[in-house]
């Protein structure tokens, strides 16, 4: 018999003459079975498929909202770094209205018109439409329907905005006339480091703080990564040690909230920062690197990117990036 458990139901799931056989979840492994049976039969001589029974009707008729409850219970509660999914999939949600019936909001139809939103309206990049349809596709599996043909979009190449020294500074100056010396060192501890703002930054504790270095464990790519410092970064941390605020690090205590609402206002102040978020400050450790020439395999290490396709959208910035080329063409 080709079913299995999936969720709190039982999915049928079998090919017969070339052709796949897989209707929404069913309440009971009984009711799964039962419909097999008979659907096999069916096809064999020839009739229709058997009915649904009203309880696999009924868990198509669930909500959007509540399938976009079950994932953030069962599946992105426990992963690192899915918060930016999560986002995603709160928008596709307040989009298509949390109360639509999940078998109306993920339909083939739906998911397109939100696509044209995205492209028209947002002016989103292929590879950020690919994001939504990611967290999209989660919410399918939660709502326990069948998948829809889903397009995928070319990345592109990307094009990351990153602080100039001038913008660091006007920061840096903003902070302190705002009277922020932790979010300030925060800030430039950033930009040297190029450190996930929150999920390494903001976790890092004194005891992975040497001489000089800090090391990130646990990141997001599973792999703990330590970086040498420089002078500005480590006279930063140096001073939250010296404030002896009694925290197991040099930012436990501040939260993603508070450097959200405190950006929002730097954005406001500073016109030219409107284009900016919080992680700017990691696009442009990176690409600081790169316009001065460090190779991208170097810049991949450093950042703790998972993939070189990350670190390849930076490539644009490298200065005669070819030149190396054409010198080892023409010895």
């Amino acid at each position: 018999m080709a079913v299995r458990a999936r969720g709190k139901g039982y999915q049928v799931d079998f090919m017969l003459a070339g052709s796949r056989y897989r209707p929404p979840v069913f309440g009971s492994e009984e009711a799964a079975i039962k419909w097999e049976v008979e659907a096999r039969t069916a096809l064999r001589v020839g009739r229709k498929l058997p009915d649904l029974p009203p309880i696999a009707e009924t868990l198509q008729e669930g909500t959007i909202g509540n399938a976009l409850k079950q994932a953030k219970e069962k599946r992105w509660a426990y992963k690192r770094g899915s918060s930016r999914t999560v986002l995603n999939a709160e928008l596709f949600v307040a989009w298509a209205g949390p109360k639509q019936k999940a078998s109306t909001a993920l339909c083939e139809d739906s998911i397109h018109k939100f696509i044209r939103y995205l492209l028209d309206q947002r002016r989103v990049c292929g590879s950020t439409v690919n994001r939504y349809l990611s967290a999209i596709s989660v919410l399918i599996r939660y709502a326990r329907l069948e998948r829809p043909a889903l397009p995928r979009f070319l990345d592109g190449r990307a094009r990351y905005r990153f602080f100039s020294d001038e913008e660091v500074d006007l920061v840096i100056q903003t902070l302190t006339l705002w009277g922020r010396p932790r979010e300030c060192d925060l800030f430039v501890f950033w930009v040297d480091t190029g450190a996930r703002p929150y999920a390494e930054a903001c976790r890092l504790r004194w005891e992975y703080v040497g001489d000089r270095k800090v090391t990130f464990v646990d990141t997001k790519n599973g792999d703990d990564r330590t970086l040498p410092l420089t002078p500005r970064a480590w006279e930063a941390l140096e001073r939250q040690r010296m404030a002896a605020l009694g925290n197991d690090g040099p930012w436990t205590d501040i939260q993603q909230w508070q450097m959200v609402d405190l950006w929002r206002n730097i954005r406001a102040h500073i016109p030219a920062l409107r284009d900016t978020v919080v992680y700017t400050a990691r696009h442009t450790c990176a690409s600081r690197q790169v316009i001065k020439g460090v190779d991208l395999l170097r810049v991949m290490k450093w950042m703790g990117h998972r993939t070189y396709q990350t670190t390849l959208g930076y490539a644009h910035l490298a200065p005669n990036h070819l030149i190396d080329n054409l010198r080892a063409l023409e010895k």
